[in-house]
Parts: C-alpha cells; sequence; structure tokens
C-alpha cells in the first residue's frame, strides 16, 4: 500500500490563508488533519498499530485534538529501542527517504525520515515566517549554522539570483565567520542562537560598516536576554526567535508585536503538559507534538524534553495561533580551551556520533579549561576497545593538553528548572549571564 501524501493544496491554503482566518477555522483544520493522520497510522505503522491494540483504542476513538490525551507519548528513547521499519509506513523505501541525524541539542541522537515532498511542505511554514519579518526574495542571506543540505529548487533559485543563502559553518573561529559576513553583507543574517552571539561579540565599527542586516533570526538552541541584547546591540537589528525540531521542522516563531512566540498550528499541535494536565496560561510544562504533515514516519504525541511556558490560547497581535514563551532546555556552550582555541561541542558531537553508536544519551561537561568530562548513557556495557577508541578521538581533537574522561551512567539527570544542557562549561557559560 502507498503511503498518503498531505494535499499539496493544503500547503498553499496553510502558507496564505491560515494567518489571517479564525481560531475556530484552525482548528477545525487540526481536527481534520489529525483524524487522516491517525487512521493511517494505524493503518500502515507497525509502532502505532501495537501502541493502539495495548492500550484498547481504536482510530475512530480519535477525533478531535482533546482526545488526543488517550493516545499514550512516545519519547526519543522509544524509538532508538526499535527498528526503524517499526516507525516507517509501509510502502515507504527507506533508502528513498530524506534522513536527518539527530545530534547535540538533546543528548539523545535518533534519526527522522521524511519524503522529498513532506520536506518541501515543512519547509514551507519556515518560509512563511521569513516573509512575516520583511525577507524579500532578492535579499542576501547568511546562514550561521552546521553544513546544510540544499535542494536542486533551491539551488536554481540561487543561479537566478532568488533566496540567495551562503552558509557559514559555526565549527570556524569567530573571526573567520565574521570575515565571511563582511564579504557577502547579508541583508539577513540567521543561523544557531549560541554562534550567533559569539560572532555578535566581535563586531566593531569597522565591520559594523560592512555588515547591516535588516534583521537576526535565530534557533536551534536557547535565547536568551543577554544574548539577545549581545546580537542586537552588535549587529545593530532587530533579533527574532524561531524555535524547531528535527522531528517537526518549525514549532513556533516570534511575534513581532507581542514577543510571545506562535505555535505553527497550522502544521502540528503543540501540547504543553504540567504533570501530565494541560498547562494553563503562565505554567510551566513539557512540550509533547503531533506533526500533522508527516506520514512516511509519523510522530504523534512526541516527547521533545523541552520545558517552555504556556502562553495564550490566541496571540493579541490578532493573528490566530496560540502562544509559548520562555524555551528551556536546548543549551549549548562553547568551550575555552587552553591553547586560546573556542571550541564548539558539535566539533565532539560528530565524533561521538561516528565512533560510538553504543551511546544512547550524553552530557559534555568542561569542568576546567583542561577537563572535559563525557557523561554517556550506553544501550549496552561498551568493551574497553569500544571505550578506547571513543578516548583516542577525542583526546586528539581536543589536543594534548587537555584531560579527557568517560563516565558511564544509568541516567542523566536535569535540574531542578527542568532544562537539560548537552554542553556545560563551568568555565564560561553565556546561559549563566543576566
Amino acid at each position: 500500500m502507498l503511503t498518503l501524501q498531505p494535499d499539496p493544496v493544503d500547503a498553499v491554503h496553510c502558507l496564505w490563508r491560515h494567518p489571517h482566518c479564525s481560531r475556530e477555522e484552525i482548528l477545525a483544520f487540526q481536527n481534520e488533519r489529525l483524524r487522516e493522520l491517525v487512521r493511517h497510522a494505524y493503518r500502515n505503522v507497525p509502532y502505532y498499530r501495537r501502541l493502539f491494540d495495548q492500550h484498547g483504542l481504536k482510530p475512530e476513538d480519535i477525533h478531535t485534538v482533546h482526545d488526543l490525551a488517550a493516545v499514550p507519548m512516545t519519547g526519543k528513547s522509544d524509538l532508538q529501542a526499535m527498528p526503524v521499519a517499526d516507525m516507517l509506513a509501509r510502502g515507504q523505501d527507506p533508502r528513498r527517504l530524506i534522513v536527518h541525524q539527530t545530534s547535540g541539542s538533546t543528548g539523545q541522537p535518533h534519526e527522522i525520515r521524511r519524503t522529498w515532498f513532506e520536506e518541501r511542505l515543512l519547509n514551507v511554514f519556515r518560509w512563511r515566517t521569513r516573509l512575516y519579518y520583511g525577507q524579500r526574495p532578492t535579499d542576501r542571506c547568511a546562514r550561521i549554522g552546521l553544513n546544510e543540505k540544499h535542494s536542486s529548487v533551491h539551488r536554481l533559485f540561487q543561479q537566478i539570483g532568488l533566496f540567495r543563502q551562503t552558509d557559514i559553518g559555526c565549527l570556524q573561529a569567530p573571526q573567520e565567520i565574521l570575515r565571511q559576513l563582511c564579504a557577502c553583507r547579508p541583508q539577513i543574517i540567521s543561523g544557531l542562537s549560541g554562534a550567533v552571539t559569539l560572532v555578535a561579540g566581535f563586531m566593531d565599527e569597522q565591520t559594523r560598516r560592512q555588515v547591516k542586516p535588516r534583521h537576526v533570526a535565530v534557533g536551534g538552541e536557547v535565547l536568551t536576554p543577554a544574548m539577545r541584547r549581545q546580537i542586537c546591540e552588535g549587529f545593530g537589528a532587530p533579533v527574532y526567535n524561531r524555535y524547531g525540531s528535527h522531528e517537526f521542522n518549525l514549532i513556533a516563531w516570534e511575534c513581532k508585536e507581542t514577543g510571545e512566540l506562535h505555535t505553527c498550528d497550522d502544521g502540528m499541535i503543540v501540547e504543553v503538559l504540567k504533570d501530565g494536565r494541560p498547562a494553563v496560561a503562565g505554567e510551566r510544562g513539557e512540550v509533547v507534538g503531533t506533526n500533522l504533515h508527516a506520514y512516511a514516519m509519523p510522530f504523534i504525541r512526541f516527547r521533545l524534553g523541552d520545558i517552555v511556558t504556556k502562553g495564550a490560547d490566541t496571540c493579541a497581535c490578532g493573528q490566530p495561533f496560540s502562544t509559548i514563551r520562555d524555551v528551556q532546555g536546548r543549551m549549548i556552550d562553547y568551550f575555552p580551551l587552553p591553547d586560546g582555541r573556542l571550541m564548539h561541542p558539535y566539533e565532539i558531537v560528530e565524533i561521538i556520533l561516528d565512533v560510538a553508536p553504543w551511546i544512547r544519551e550524553y552530557q559534555l561537561v568542561q569542568q576546567r579549561k583542561d577537563r572535559v568530562v563525557l557523561r554517556a548513557v550506553p544501550v549496552a556495557s561498551p568493551v574497553p576497545a569500544d571505550l578506547a577508541r571513543l578516548e583516542s578521538a577525542l583526546a586528539a581533537r581536543l589536543g594534548p593538553v587537555v584531560q579527557f574522561e568517560i563516565e558511564l551512567a544509568t541516567e542523566i539527570q536535569r535540574d531542578a528548572s527542568g532544562k537539560f544542557r548537552v554542553s556545560c562549561s563551568l568555565v564560561n557559560s553565556q546561559y549563566d549571564r543576566s
């Protein structure tokens, strides 16, 4: 059986109409898409078939968003413990799907797979926010982040001068990133919150004459008030925050009028749960999401592990989207090393993903400039050769003057606020600044 695909008409509908329609229309759209998704998942995805049967549920039991509470939640550890085929819909060839490998934001790596069409459709929601912030198709843009693969459609647009984007690797020294920004002189800057903040701190009068963006859009990591101030002062431009994940792509984007984040209610269902119940406005809770446009690998009531504050059911700006604020959980610290290098932890993460598939969850802690500890929760106990291979690879990356140690654990504790810092520097953290 071939897997259903979202209707292309819905994509255009979402892009142009939904920001201007009523809240009731958004909810009706969510309910209709949810019913289709649940029917599809039950019939075609082995994991959800088992999950529903084990709890005595049928697709017709899930008629509206309110009925979702009957469906047990799924976490990242559940995905790690099962074969990929159990999460894929019948009729899908995994070799033909686009694969996203999660890595540093949660400490629990796993893979997400989508069709070409699903990938393009979810990117439509990101483009809607770019247009909302005032980006023009002819603007020159620079993105500071990890390497990104572009589709043939995107490359074609670039060739004719539309949606031009210069990708600047965040693992480079901030001075080199700034040099590349001066070379391309972007009108829009986007990227990982921590990397953009670091570069903003190196801006001076000369570089401000060359790099003058109309706005800066950040995401991928927590944005604190201090980081926002540094970016705004460094680049002399307003800063807009976006919140997303590999499982859902865009989750929420900052409202220009209220400062709260609109949830992407026509792309997904965002639940904020406190002690298992829906949080009320002003309460902090866990983010649980349902992707309304993912059929190849559905995500229904998926626990992201992030903590947010629930906002209003409808934004005060007049758009029909719910709101959240104070996203917590994705905190990425740079590591200042004794030789003067400022290392992005993704340089370590890429080695972990490559040589240590036995790690289920991890956390990196820089205890001193010359000492880094990897706390690792293994899928199964590693043999001495596995540990030696990882220690050797990471010691080579960190350098001879940095001590590196692996601590095996059964779990990694979150702090009292629910935050999880996958990389934590006790030497110098921008997340400890007010």
